[in-house]
């Protein structure tokens, strides 16, 4: 009996709970009533769940008490009882905020809102669809802190990226890459990576962000990540096909004199007697013209000549899914770009892979693979030659047909740029392959096992070859080909093993740890082969046997480094309000000597979530607050393989009449080198405020660099060649802004902005007991151009004040320079008591830093139709024009620019600043204040409109999940008192040694594009 109304109880329970269950119907809209699409709705604590249809609509079976879970990427969460609801209707609320928005950190991830670090987070929306080949250029002013300067504007050109300022001489000062949690160097090639593959960029700047990085995050860290499928709701598979092309011109034209001008200054120039007045010089209408029929001289536009229409046609295809245990993304991208010189392009083929597994409720496993290969059609124009020397009366042809190779001035053998494009061979061939493996094993609760493995293989083949018909080969080389093949293979493995441990005490104490082990090895062989004297170009560079057997040229090259690291961090918060993280990474590296290999990198952070305090609970303007400091040392280990060993060079001597094979001193081995370690504080703060329609984030930071690395030049009595040693220190300090708000927030109109502004003031603290180092000069006689000295800003440029011209005989005469300088002729503040102008006559003159720099971006958005607005500027950076030495001296054999017309002439134009014409024909001028220029602009970075088709009611609904077309403009204008070309520009290497420092020199680089890209996108 008992048995049988044990049955009929348990019969019944089960039929109540099937009545129990019930059918949810409803639409999931936002704040503005629009639905929502692919919002995940889900049974709290369960595996049952639906998404939302196309047009937010849900049904979901559910048992009375259960709780449904909505969320949707950009929204707050919600979590709705279940009672006797039969329609449940959803609004989900804008996370404006996003404190819940996932941050990459290094070695994991967090919330913004457990966020202890200071990192700039740049996500996909703002990346796609900008015609550009390279990460870096589409990074400009989006991140507070990171300023990035084009060096050129050649397809694939790369950029200089400083990170809170630059920190380092000899060393470097490029930020270390992460690409999927794979650490690719700080030397990375952008060009091997699609932008429309990236999900989100997230710069670490405060020492808790980079000491996990250790030996490498002095400069900063770049993390990359790229998509994969959970950015899709489970079930059926997204498709995009992405298209644009762009149509693309020289922006910002240099002026430079145009023909009839040139020569009229040149006649002007060939009349100027030195001898007259006194030895005060003058005109000597006397002496014969240099162009008897000004009018009949033959004139080249050699800018317009070389500068053509270029675009851009790019591509791409993926496919993204989403299931119950795996993700997957699949992508194909080809991009191809005509530069605006003619012969200079860049074509690119990327495929990429993303897969996550998971075999089991412990067990999940994940690939990232990304290969890539692309041709780059090196520019074959001397653009800076054009600009600088290539004269307007130089002819393309001879009358022969011929190309001409002569300086109708100084006679001279010349580069003809039509020749250079039509027949010179320069081109780079690059394989990338970057593949990373995941293995992730839940050993018991909250606590995870994680071991990587992954591989970066690179081979670059450089291919240059010069014809016999290049009106240069022909003049000097006796008609015969030169051909180079170079060849680069380096590779790169890395193994990282981390476990972490997420351990949630109760619902005030929470505590995470990460710990590791992580070993990384690179490998790097080149080879380079020459031959000169080719008889004929039949084969070029195919077959260098066919060169002068005795103008053969071979070299080859290995390096090997190995780095070995320990790693934890420690994450501890107090009712979510009270935020600490302790990190420390011990860092061995193969290149410093024995005693000093190792290192160890701590740093600590606090934050305090203000907001969530009782005392806050009554404030309503104010959302969210957090405040946040920390300080720790990071290091930095620019040092070449085989420091602490002595290298020698190749080099030939001649030895009883005969060329042998020698070797000489290139390096002395280091002594006791020590790493360059960086000690910074940072202090920020987080602010939401009318119902977070305005967030903004400060920080204040500072950090010292000791132990700068430089390469000392020895004296030959201690053998010669150079050292590396630590020298001195460095500070850099500065703020962040950023500020975001949502200005207008209707059901068919919103209006947002984000304004990123940065500061940064470096100083050079310490320099072994010296007062200065000289970095760089830029020749043309000029001397010193840039210095490191101890209290001024890193690097500072050097030269003589420019007082404008001499008006008088009297001036010259007080300044004790008869029979030195001219009437009309330029005048320099002179220093000391020696009338010659000299070094000890320098002076600072300028600096290339900013005194703030920023990007402003707007949004608007109508029913189906946006348009995205962004400016970028910097202001208070100085320019050092390298080519004044010539231009607006006039130097006859060189080009001039525009300002000449205002010159100095006698019985004209006589309180000129401008030199007069000939009367500083040699290149003995010394820089000075008229090479500065003001480098503050502000440009139209892009533009971008937008529009969503409306699907349902054109019937392409069944076919397409979205479809929108869109323009875009780039560059569109330029504000700028720069006189050659765009501002933002840099002549010297962004790479190691001075280069790196060396910025803010121009000499006319090629030149930036303005754009208009139009372009499709379509999901499937």
């Amino acid at each position: 009996m008992k048995l049988k109304l044990s049955i009929l109880l348990l019969l019944c329970c089960g039929f109540m709970s099937l009545k129990a269950q019930t059918t949810i119907t409803g639409t999931v809209t936002d704040d503005l009533n629009q639905t929502l699409p692919g919002v995940n709705i889900l049974v709290k604590g369960t595996n049952r769940g639906v998404t939302s249809d196309f047009d937010g609509n849900y049904s979901i079976e559910v048992s009375k008490g259960e709780i449904l879970q909505f969320s949707y990427i950009g929204f707050v969460a919600q979590d709705i009882l279940i009672g006797d609801q039969e329609v449940l209707n959803i609004v989900l609320k804008g996370d404006s905020q996003q404190l819940n928005e996932v941050v990459v950190i290094g070695y994991g991830t967090t919330s913004k809102k457990d966020l202890v670090s200071s990192v700039s987070s740049v996500k996909s929306d703002v990346l796609e669809n900008q015609p550009v080949a390279r990460l870096d250029q589409a990074l400009q002013g989006r991140a507070t802190g990171v300023s990035v300067t084009s060096n050129s504007g050649d397809p694939g050109s790369g950029s200089t990226i400083r990170i809170r300022g630059a920190s380092s001489i000899n060393g470097n000062n490029n930020p270390l890459y992460v690409v999927d949690g794979f650490i690719v160097g700080t030397g990375f090639n952008l060009n091997t990576l699609n932008v429309n593959d990236i999900k989100s960029v997230d710069v670490l700047k405060d020492a808790t962000a980079l000491a996990i990085y250790g030996t490498r995050g002095a400069s900063g860290v770049i993390l990359v990540t790229t998509k994969n499928g959970t950015e899709v709701s489970k079930g059926k598979p997204k498709i995009s096909l992405n298209h644009y092309y762009s149509v693309q011109e020289v922006a910002n034209e240099i002026d430079i004199l145009s023909g009839e001008d040139y020569v009229n200054y040149i006649n002007e120039a060939g009349q100027f007697n030195p001898n007259l007045n006194n030895g005060f010089g003058g005109t000597d209408p006397t002496l014969p013209l240099i162009f008897d029929e000004p009018g009949a001289v033959e004139t080249t536009d050699w800018l317009d000549l070389v500068s053509q229409t270029g675009h851009v046609m790019n591509t791409d295809l993926s496919i993204m899914g989403n299931s119950e245990n795996s993700n997957y993304y699949v992508s194909i991208n080809h991009f191809d770009q005509e530069g605006i010189l003619r012969g200079s392009g860049l074509e690119r083929v990327t495929f990429r892979t993303n897969l996550d597994v998971r075999l089991s409720d412990k067990f999940k496993m994940g690939i990232r693979l990304n290969a890539t290969h692309y041709k780059k059609e090196n520019n074959k124009v001397n653009y800076s030659n054009i600009v600088q020397s290539l004269l307007p009366i130089s002819k393309v042809y001879n009358d022969d047909g011929s190309y001409n190779g002569v300086n109708p001035i100084s006679s001279g053998t010349q580069r003809n740029p039509e020749a250079d494009i039509n027949l010179r061979v320069d081109h780079d061939l690059i394989t990338k392959l970057i593949s990373n493996a995941y293995f992730e094993y839940e050993l018991f609760e909250n606590f995870k096992l994680k071991s990587t493995i992954g591989a970066e293989i690179t081979h670059t083949k450089y291919n240059d070859y010069l014809p016999g018909a290049l009106p240069d080969r022909i003049l000097n080389k006796g008609g015969t080909g030169y051909g180079k093949v170079a060849t680069n293979f380096s590779k790169s493995i890395l193994n990282e093993n981390t476990f972490t441990y997420d351990v949630a005490a109760d619902e005030d104490h929470s505590l995470k740890i990460l710990g590791g082990f992580t070993w990384q090895k690179d490998n790097n062989e080149s080879t380079v082969s020459e031959a000169d004297g080719f008889p004929n170009d039949a084969v070029s560079f195919n077959n260098l046997a066919l060169g002068d057997a005795t103008l053969y040229y071979a070299n080859s090259g290995y390096s090997q480094r190995t780095l070995a690291s320990f790693l934890s961090r420690v994450d501890y918060g107090y009712k979510s309000k009270y935020l600490l993280t302790l990190v420390g990474r011990y860092d061995g590296s193969s290149v410093f000597e024995a005693g000093n290999k190792y290192a160890f990198f701590p740093s600590v952070g606090l934050a305090w979530n203000t907001s969530d305090e009782n005392f806050m609970e009554d404030i309503d303007v104010i959302n969210n607050l957090k405040v946040r400091g920390s300080y720790g040392i990071v290091g930095e280990q620019g040092v070449s393989p085989y420091n602490s060993i002595a290298t020698y060079n190749n080099t030939i001597n001649v030895f009883n009449d005969n060329v042998v094979n020698a070797v000489q001193l290139g390096s002395v081995p280091s002594d006791g080198l020590k790493w360059e370690t960086t000690k910074q504080l940072d202090l920020g703060f987080e602010i939401s405020l009318l119902d977070n329609r305005i967030t903004f984030e400060a920080d204040y930071y500072k950090k010292t660099t000791e132990d700068l690395l430089l390469a000392k030049a020895l004296s030959a009595q201690a053998g010669g060649g150079t050292q590396l040693q630590n020298v001195g220190s460095i500070e850099n300090k500065g703020f962040e802004f950023s500020l975001n708000t949502i200005n207008v927030e209707k059901k068919d109109f919103s209006w947002s902005s984000t304004l990123s502004i940065s500061t940064n003031k470096s100083e050079v603290l310490e320099l072994d007991g010296r007062e200065y180092i000289d970095l760089q000069s830029t020749g043309n006689q000029g001397g010193t151009s840039a210095r490191l000295i101890v209290g001024e800003s890193m690097p500072v440029f050097i030269g003589l004040n420019y007082l404008g011209t001499y008006k008088t005989a009297e001036e010259i005469i007080a300044d004790g320079r008869e029979g030195m300088s001219f009437i009309g002729g330029p005048r320099f503040e002179n220093l000391d008591d020696n009338p010659s102008w000299n070094s000890e006559d320098a002076t600072i003159i300028g600096s290339p830093e900013p005194d703030f720099y920023g990007g402003f971006r707007n949004t608007f958005t109508y029913k189906n139709l946006s348009l995205d607005v962004f400016f970028q500027g910097q202001y208070g950076s100085d320019i050092f024009n390298i080519r004044t030495q010539t231009s607006f001296y006039g130097r006859n054999e060189e080009n001039l620019d525009s300002r000449v017309l205002d010159r100095w002439i006698e019985g004209e134009n006589e309180t000129s600043d401008v030199p007069r014409a000939g009367v500083s024909a040699s290149l003995f001028n010394p820089n000075s204040t008229n090479n500065i220029e003001d480098g503050s602009f502000l440009r139209l970075k892009t533009a971008t409109l937008n529009y969503n088709l409306p699907l349902d009611k054109i019937g392409w609904d069944n076919t397409f999940s979205a479809f929108n077309v869109y323009v875009t403009g780039s560059n569109l204008f330029l504000i700028s008192k720069f006189k050659l070309g765009d501002p933002e520009t840099n002549n010297f290497s962004a790479g190691s040694g001075f280069g790196s420092v060396s910025q803010g020199f121009a000499a006319g680089t090629y030149p930036y594009a303005k754009s208009v890209t139009f372009g499709l996108k379509m999901e499937f």
